[in-house]
């Protein structure tokens, strides 16, 4: 090896030491740059969550105003008891035997003449919502859960769900009568 030949070696070794501490800085730069923060708190999942769980705690704070009065519709509800009992029933021949329903889960709203239905699927670890009246203008059926296999089974359970619920509203609609007395019986309550 000529002197020549090992001063050129030499300093393309040091100018390729400086390429590469300035790709290295620029890199770490960059990552910085778009580096996640560490925790966000405000976003979708968080806040439905936050929902579902005043929903579920049986907190009486609504974020709709006009679903801050409602009428709670019970088996034992003198005129609308068999409702509430054959809409159950219609959702568990739809769903599946394993759906739960709590005592006040028919709830009709006078404010806003809305309706909703909540209801659990333990197997699923899911709680859902049915809404008749959805400001949304689209299909008002809700479901909330924290973790879910999407087998095929559970695929069509959901798909299921969402056809009770397209039934649910429908017949609704079609007993035209059931709204009107709700909002009468709300009245005298």
């Amino acid at each position: 090896m000529k002197v020549g030949e090992y001063s050129q070696r030499l300093v393309t070794k040091k100018m390729l030491a400086k390429l590469r501490e300035g790709r290295d800085k620029k890199a770490k730069e960059i990552m910085e740059e778009f580096k996640a923060p560490k925790k966000e708190y405000d976003n979708f999942l968080t806040r439905s969550k936050i929902l579902m769980e005043e929903t579920s705690n049986g907190s009486s704070e609504e974020p709709d105003s006009s679903h801050k009065n409602y009428f709670a519709i019970k088996k034992n509800t003198p005129q609308f008891g068999t409702v509430r009992t054959s809409q159950e029933d219609e959702i568990r021949k739809g769903v599946g035997d394993n759906v739960l329903f709590s005592d006040d889960a028919l709830r009709y709203y006078p404010d806003s003449d809305d309706m909703t239905l909540d209801g659990k699927i333990p197997s699923l670890n899911i709680k859902f919502q049915f809404r008749y009246s959805d400001p949304s203008g689209s299909d008002g059926i809700y479901v909330w859960c924290d973790a879910i296999q999407l087998t095929e089974a559970n695929v069509r359970t959901i798909g299921k769900l969402r056809n009770v619920y397209l039934n649910w509203r429908d017949g609704i609609t079609s007993d035209g009568g059931l709204m009107e007395n709700l909002k009468k019986a709300s009245k005298k309550d």
